[in-house]
This record gives structure tokens, C-alpha cells and sequence, in this order.
């Protein structure tokens, strides 16, 4: 059968307290997503830059609000495991308007979110306590309709220009930001082991860092206590590196890459969809 939206929700917060490591494959539609699923992964997110350059948008919630909703049914529809979505900055202006989106994400089967903190340009911080209003805003949303949705605060201390003191700034805000409501913390591109361990310690709530290679040794990061892993837009990264490569090469009558690989049997792919 079926989990209902509300259990999927508590499945994905509880997945982030299992002491294992949540690998989060980030995907961008409804095939990648059910390709996710078929391998075992409990659950899968989205990544705006994903979502939007596979939509022909660039990063920065310049994919159209509705359009997105429209691929999160896409997704969700398809799927028996919890779906997050990557909704950047929220998409609002106001709190009325974020409470509105909230709504409508989880009429479209989300059971979580990404909200970063940063402002449009990524040259400074939104004010912390403007931010805390926002993850309590999601919160109360959630609870009033019925489905708790998992709320992963990104912190973007190592996005902005002024990085000075950026690990103490990130604990800070961490620590409000799980005081607003927020069931994991993302100090995203947070990039070794030492700034990683004393976050960890200091805020003591499920975090999420992104899949770096100064860092890219999950087993260690499972040992040190990290709940869940990020691959951002990694994955579609590899497929267009792959994908221009084989054209790269076909142009030159190269037929190597094209049957370098064994492709997935007809019967597995008929199975997804």
C-alpha cells in the first residue's frame, strides 16, 4: 500500500536520526527518480540547479514557481519513497506568500524542503532572525495541514563573499535556526573534516553537508556523526559530461564511448516507467 503523506514525512525525519548515513540522490524528473527508487535509496531530493537547467533556466528560482510544482507531481506521483524539494530562498517575498508555497508543495506530495539563507546574489546573509521567521513559518504550515514536512535549513556562511569566521558563524545560526523549527542543518560547501567535526559538536541536530572531494569519504563522515549527504547537481553533471563526450566523439566517427558501457536491459527501463 501507499504511505500516506504524513507517513512518508515521519519516515524522512526519521531517516536522518538512524545513525546511518542518508545518501540523498539529487534528481531533476520522474525517470532519474524512479531509477533512485529501484536501487534502494530511501528517499530522494531535488536540486534547484538540476531542476532548473534541465527546464532551461539557470540557478536562482528562475524556473517558474508553478512549472516547479508541476515536476514535484511529476516526481512524487511516481514514487512510493519521501520526495524533498530544493525551494532556494522560498519563492516569496513575504510570509503569507511562503506559507502559500508551502501549501502548495505539500498538495503536490513534498515532505520536504531546502530554504537557503543567503540573499539573491549570494553576497550576504539574510538576517538571522528574518530567516528563523521563515523556517517557522514552514513549520506551522506543515503541522496545520497535516504533514510535518522535514525542514533542512541550508547555511550559507561558505557561500558568500565574506567567508572570515564562517564556521562559527554557521554553528550561530544553526543553533537558531533549530530553536525556529528545523529538523536538519546544511552548511553547504563546508569543506573539511575539522570545520565539519567542531559543527557537529556545537550544534548537536541532524546535518547535511555536500558531497566535496575534500570531503568525499562517506564512510568517515558516517563515523563522525554527519545524518545526511548531498550530491546537489553532481549527477546531472555526469550525464552531460557523458552525453558530450559520445557527441564530441560521433562527430569525429569515434565510436568508442558510445560502446564503452553495457546499457540497461529494455525490461529494467520498462519497469521504472
Amino acid at each position: 500500500m501507499q504511505p500516506s503523506q504524513a507517513e512518508k514525512a515521519a519516515n524522512f525525519r526519521a531517516q536522518h536520526h538512524s545513525g546511518r548515513l542518508l545518501v540523498l540522490p539529487n534528481i531533476w524528473d520522474p525517470l532519474g527518480a524512479r531509477l533512485m527508487e529501484e536501487l534502494g535509496y530511501p528517499s530522494v531530493a531535488t536540486a534547484s540547479v538540476a531542476t532548473g537547467m534541465s527546464n532551461g533556466y539557470k540557478d536562482g528560482e528562475k524556473i517558474p514557481f508553478a512549472d516547479l510544482l508541476k515536476l514535484v507531481r511529476r516526481i512524487t506521483s511516481v514514487l512510493t519513497i519521501p520526495v524533498t524539494v530544493d525551494i532556494e530562498r522560498g519563492y516569496a517575498g513575504s510570509i503569507i506568500q511562503l506559507k502559500d508555497n508551502i501549501h502548495l508543495l505539500i498538495e503536490q506530495g513534498a515532505v520536504g524542503i531546502n530554504i537557503e539563507d543567503s540573499q539573491p546574489d549570494h553576497q550576504d546573509l539574510i538576517k538571522m532572525e528574518d530567516q528563523c521567521r521563515k523556517i517557522e513559518a514552514v513549520r506551522e504550515t506543515g503541522i496545520g495541514l497535516g504533514v510535518p514536512i522535514v525542514i533542512n535549513a541550508r547555511i550559507d556562511c561558505f557561500v558568500i563573499a565574506n567567508k572570515e569566521n564562517a564556521v562559527d558563524k554557521a554553528i550561530e545560526r544553526a543553533k537558531e535556526y533549530k530553536k525556529a523549527g528545523a529538523d536538519c542543518v546544511y552548511p553547504i560547501l563546508i569543506n573539511s573534516y575539522e570545520h565539519i567535526s567542531k559543527f557537529l559538536e556545537a550544534v548537536e541536530t541532524p546535518t547535511n553537508v555536500n558531497l566535496l572531494k575534500p570531503i568525499g569519504d562517506l564512510k568517515k563522515l558516517e563515523k563522525m556523526g554527519v545524518a545526511r549527504v548531498s550530491v546537489g547537481p553532481q549527477l546531472l553533471y555526469h550525464v552531460l559530461s557523458a552525453m558530450k563526450q559520445i557527441g564530441e566523439e560521433l562527430k569525429q566517427y569515434d565510436t568508442t564511448s558510445f560502446f564503452s558501457r553495457d546499457f540497461l536491459p529494455r525490461d529494467f527501463m520498462d519497469r521504472l516507467v
